[in-house]
């Protein structure tokens, strides 16, 4: 896939040239991750907007509010990429080709969710009777363009763009010293920062509901929660371990998604969908409010579990030579020192 995109960016009006100066370049797409930032932004407020105003359907507030912590992590996210690429930042450039990577990687799951609840939403919306269907049609087809937006094209051009030998030049001759993004390889800098926010993720679901899925079980309450708090060190010890080149932090990676991916699987294929709510701590007015508005699709659940596990996992499996310990190790230089080394291993021309 990497050969792919240095193909087209070969290209491309912007050729790999290390020499072309990219600061236009970086100017516009931090300018896009801005736009992008204000766009997330947008949608939480919407989302706080809509359950104020019609309620929140039969699911509970802490839930809505999740996810409008995760939109504002979302929109402080891009705010700060933006900037840092506007200021050709080389930390902007590894973490803005980390996380496209990341957004590829999960995009096409959550897409395949958000594209089967936007019909039931639709429905909860103009049912309430406070918007109009072309209001509502309007709303979801504006969150849906952002996702698609956010989750598939903006990954992709920017991972085409930041591999960019002119884009990693730009960055090093305006900001010549070594930054502390450039000790890590950038899988194992993605999959730090996964694991990490995962562990956060997984705890504050904890806290909102003590649930977790246990191979075709569901567990609450005290079990449920400490469950949770064990999957979230787990998560964190692997995000440690990553940034450390543990090996021992990939095999708790690689037994986590077997046990989490086969666990939903199984519990998804026969889950009771009034029993989990129930678990959840819904009332029994609530759940068949969601049931009515939001019924669970087993196959769907299921499939986008088993993806999920394998494309994990074929990850795992490339990424695990770099947690290798290095045979020597890596000096990071300074754009500098590493340019005059160059020269100087370069012959001389003839007289």
């Amino acid at each position: 896939m990497k050969g792919v995109f240095h193909r087209l960016a070969k290209k491309a009006w912007f050729e790999g040239d290390p020499a072309k100066d990219q600061s236009v370049g970086l100017a516009v797409f931090g300018t896009l991750e801005i736009a992008l930032g204000i766009l997330c932004f947008s949608l939480a407020m919407l989302l706080m907007i809509v359950v104020s105003v019609a309620g929140p359907g039969g699911m509970k507030p802490i839930h809505f509010w999740l996810a409008m912590g995760f939109f504002f992590s979302l929109a402080g996210w891009f705010f700060a990429i933006g900037l840092g690429c506007i200021m050709a930042r080389r930390w902007a450039r590894a973490l803005s080709l980390a996380g496209a990577w990341m957004t590829l990687f999960f995009g096409a799951p959550f897409l395949a969710i958000a594209l089967y609840i936007l019909p039931e939403t639709y429905n909860l919306l103009t049912e309430c009777g406070l918007f109009e269907p072309l209001l509502a049609m309007a709303l979801l087809d504006f969150a849906l363009a952002v996702l698609v937006l956010v989750q598939l094209v903006f990954p992709v051009a920017a991972i085409a763009f930041f591999e960019l030998k002119g884009v990693r030049g730009t960055c090093e001759r305006r900001h010549p010293e070594p930054c502390w993004t450039d000790r890590y390889p950038l899988p194992l800098l993605a999959m730090g920062f996964v694991s990490l926010l995962g562990s956060l993720s997984v705890f504050a679901g904890a806290t909102a509901n003590h649930v977790v899925f246990l191979f075709g079980r569901v567990a609450s309450g005290t079990p449920g929660l400490l469950a949770n708090l064990l999957v979230s060190a787990a998560c964190a010890y692997v995000g440690w371990g990553a940034f450390r080149r543990k090996m021992s932090a990939w095999w708790v990676a690689y037994a986590l998604v077997l046990s989490t991916s086969t666990s939903m699987m199984l519990t998804f294929s026969g889950i009771d969908s009034a029993m989990l709510y129930a678990h959840m701590g819904y009332s029994p007015e609530q759940i068949a409010m969601l049931e009515l508005n939001l019924p669970p699709n087993p196959v769907l659940l299921t499939a986008a579990s088993c993806a999920w596990g394998v494309m994990a996992s074929a990850f795992l499996v490339w990424v695990r030579d770099r947690f290798l310990p290095e045979p020597v190790e890596v000096e990071v230089k300074s754009y500098a020192r590493r340019k005059a080394e160059e020269e100087a291993a370069q012959p001389a021309a003839p007289v």
